[in-house]
């Protein structure tokens, strides 16, 4: 399996979604009971994006390409190492100026290979 190894740049403030899957039943008496839904209730998602000259990006490119259905390794701003995907039609690319491009895509956990 394939680790993302590139660094995070944190110029755009990238926020994580963290999502909660939960089941919850009320009763009549005020008690109402809460529990995850599933092994794995909750979910990440970050933002991404690199901005560099068109040399450094490509690889960067390509390597997201290939990850849209297959999971890769990462580790997000300030956490823990995990499986990750990139969330289909996520990616952009533009171009700034003089060769410098702006590349985006959202990565979603994933919990299998």
């Amino acid at each position: 399996m394939e680790e993302f190894k590139w660094r995070t740049q944190i110029q755009d403030s990238p926020s994580g979604e963290f999502k909660h899957r939960i089941k919850e039943v009320e009763f009549g008496d005020g008690y109402k009971q809460v529990a995850g839904d599933g092994i794995n209730p909750e979910s990440q998602t970050w933002p991404f994006a690199y901005m560099g000259l068109k040399d450094e990006v490509m690889p960067i490119f390509k390597f997201i390409r290939r990850h849209t259905a297959k999971s890769f390794i990462w580790t997000p701003p300030f956490g823990e190492k995990g499986l990750y995907r990139v969330k289909a039609d996520s990616i952009s690319m533009i171009p700034i100026s003089g060769g410098v491009m702006k590349l985006t895509a959202t990565f979603e956990q994933a919990f299998s290979a």
